[in-house]
């Protein structure tokens, strides 16, 4: 493929900007949105982001995807790093139209950063065509078939569902039935239930299921144990939790995380 029939390098495309960002653990951001799309490489740390479909996690070697002009919102449990990568509209046409968990290959992570040093460049101006080809190598990059993580938890629209969704995100190792969560949001477990396959396309059981194991490599990524995970989420042991992320996500915890965070 010659450079200039690459994806946005003709000679009216916009540049990318970057920028890195810290923030310290417990930080939360409220609900915006962009004009551009924002692709955030996580470095260090976690960063979950929230949007009207439900929440993304990703640890280290993961990024976030946010289209332009959707509203969201982002929390971060520990001290984290990333850089955030703004791609103007004539670039983000080919990525998703909602948000997604990346991967974060080496390649894309040495684009990022040097999507930042050109930003921050005295003479910025006069690399706007590096910051050009670069957007442009990105989004083919991304546009690569690969495997999506599967760090996406639906949490539903209907205020009812997510009431529970929520409760249950802050106590994800609660043994709480669906009756007595259903009186919590003052509906019966039958409309509830009814909801969950609606609305997120699980039924609850395999919804808490999958909510566990997300936020199961929240916790490893934060650095406690398999053990510790596992009781914080209310598995009876070490290796109930071991199996159950195996079959969700493809691979043990360690080997995940090790593909993941690598």
């Amino acid at each position: 493929m010659r450079v200039d029939s690459a994806v946005g390098t003709g000679p009216d495309a916009e540049p990318i900007a970057a920028a890195r960002i810290d923030h310290p653990a417990g930080s939360t951001v409220a609900s915006h949105h962009h004009a551009s799309g924002q692709l955030s490489v996580v470095r260090q740390g976690t960063m979950t982001v929230t949007a009207d479909e439900g929440w993304w996690l990703a640890p280290p070697g993961l990024a976030i995807w946010v289209p332009p002009h959707l509203s969201h919102g982002a929390r971060y449990s520990e001290s984290s790093s990333l850089i955030n990568v703004h791609m103007p509209v004539s670039l983000s046409g080919g990525l998703p139209v909602t948000c997604e968990v990346l991967p974060a290959s080496e390649l894309l992570l040495q684009l990022a950063l040097e999507a930042e040093r050109v930003t921050r460049a005295a003479d910025a101006s006069t690399h706007r065509p590096i910051a050009v080809l670069i957007g442009a190598l990105m989004v083919e990059h991304l546009r690569a078939p690969s495997t999506r993580p599967r760090l996406f938890v639906p949490h539903g629209h209907d205020r009812r569902l997510r009431a529970v969704t929520d409760l249950l995100r802050l106590h994800p190792g609660s043994d709480w039935t669906l009756t007595r969560l259903a009186a919590h949001a003052n509906t019966s477990a039958r409309t509830l239930a009814r909801l969950f396959i609606e609305e997120t396309g699980m039924p609850f059981g395999r919804w808490r299921e999958h909510l566990r194991i997300v936020m199961g490599v929240d916790m490893l990524a934060r650095g406690e144990t398999i053990t510790t995970t596992a009781m914080a989420l209310g598995y009876a042991s070490a290796s109930s939790f071991t199996t159950l992320f195996t079959r969700l996500l493809g691979a043990p915890p360690r080997r995940y995380m090790a593909s993941v965070t690598s």
